[in-house]
């Protein structure tokens, strides 16, 4: 009976064996699922914004004499930062009236033919020039709003009686 079992625990060692091999050389063929996966697309935009606006658009000073300051009052102006996140503000003009009669003067000491701008109730004012320097307004909050007033110097002496002169003030935002 001894022979009989060593008979059969042999045949069923090599059964097993073979059963082993074989499961190594299916396995890498059979498709296991053990999990299931999916997903979800998250799209964002981590910009902050400036959108910058002023009202009003447009203010005619009147006849001005030569040599004298005209000025608007009481926040005649009103910057607007209707982006989302703080703004510094630069201002600058063209560097003559359209008609290229009269001509910006940037310091402030306008001569024959010449005019200045200067702001007022502005973090940094000054006289406007024509190129963007510094922030004459800083930090204005997202969704804020500030009033601020322009003055206008005519130069001490003027070659003819113009007419009407128009000059552009540009206004650029900036995250602060």
């Amino acid at each position: 009976m001894k022979k009989e079992l060593n008979f059969y625990s042999t045949k069923v060692k090599k059964i097993v064996l073979i059963c082993l091999i074989s499961a190594m050389w299916i396995a890498p063929l059979v498709p296991v699922v053990l999990a299931d996966e999916t997903s979800i697309s998250v799209t964002f935009d981590p910009d902050e914004s400036v959108d910058i606006d002023v009202t009003p658009k447009s203010y005619d000073f009147g006849a001005v004499l030569a040599g004298t300051w005209e000025n608007t009052s009481g926040s005649e102006f009103t910057l607007f930062n209707n982006g989302t996140t703080t703004m510094d503000t630069q201002i600058k003009s063209n560097a003559t009236t359209d008609s290229a009669e009269m001509s910006l003067e940037n310091a402030g000491n306008p001569g024959n033919n010449e005019y200045s701008i200067y702001t007022d109730n502005l973090d940094a004012d000054g006289y406007i020039t024509n190129a963007y320097a510094g922030d004459l307004d800083s930090a204005l909050a997202a969704s804020g709003s500030k009033g601020f007033d322009l003055h206008l110097n005519i130069g001490s002496s003027l070659s003819s009686n113009f007419s009407s002169q128009r000059t552009t003030i540009f206004l650029q935002g900036s995250v602060s």
